[in-house]
């Protein structure tokens, strides 16, 4: 028995005896690379990025693939200034809540508009082109999402403003649910929550601000 795909993650998920370990790179602008564009051409064609993501399937034979990786997306929807590069993902460069917006302002990411449209497609499309393979939806965890909309503030408003903390904190939690039934409706199998700026604060700081969202 050779399991292999969406199945042999799902045994591994399970806690269950498997073959080998699942092998899912975790591949977003890289995949620009592979097929010779840059990175900011790429992000923003469907066609592209199904011909880079398809690249990659036939080179590496993964079990799973990420659909992209771009930490940006959400915070993009929600009024942030992004700057592109060549061959990387883009970077916010701007944070509505410390530059007068508040909760009330800012709109929960819309799976009609902009490039989550574009990428939902895809997530689609790679799901009829590729029904053995594990599809991930990766979301920006909501430390990270919240730290897109406020800025550097965040980390002392920790100390000063811990209310409004945590309202961001909520905002963002429902952003990250919204954005999980996105990809679970457009065909992934798993939700990867990827939430880097966590190794910017402390356990204590993880358990009081993070850890419940």
């Amino acid at each position: 028995m050779n399991t292999h795909g969406l199945a042999l993650i799902k045994q591994a998920y399970k806690l269950q005896e498997v073959e080998r370990i699942p092998w899912v790179p975790f591949v977003g602008s890289h995949a620009a690379s592979l097929i010779g564009v840059d990175v900011d051409v790429y992000s923003l064609s469907g066609e592209l990025m199904l011909k880079g993501l398809n690249e990659a399937i036939r080179r590496y034979n993964p079990d799973g693939i990420p659909v992209a990786f771009d930490l940006q997306l959400e915070a993009e929807q929600m009024g942030c200034d992004l700057v592109w590069a060549k061959d990387n993902p883009p970077s916010v460069t701007s944070h509505p809540l410390s530059e007068g917006k508040t909760l009330a302002d800012l709109p929960v990411p819309s799976d009609k508009i902009g490039r989550l449209a574009t990428i939902l497609d895809v997530t689609r499309t790679l799901r009829k082109q590729h029904p053995e393979l594990a599809l991930y939806g990766l979301i920006c965890g909501p430390f990270t999402l919240a730290l897109h909309l406020l800025g550097t503030e965040i980390f002392m408003k920790m100390f000063t403003d811990e209310t409004e903390v945590h309202e961001v904190m909520t905002f963002c939690n429902k952003v990250c649910r919204t954005m999980s039934d996105y990809y679970i409706e457009a065909g992934c199998d798993v939700i990867a929550v990827v939430d880097p700026m966590c190794s910017q604060i402390g356990p204590d700081q993880f358990n009081q601000f993070v850890a419940q969202y």
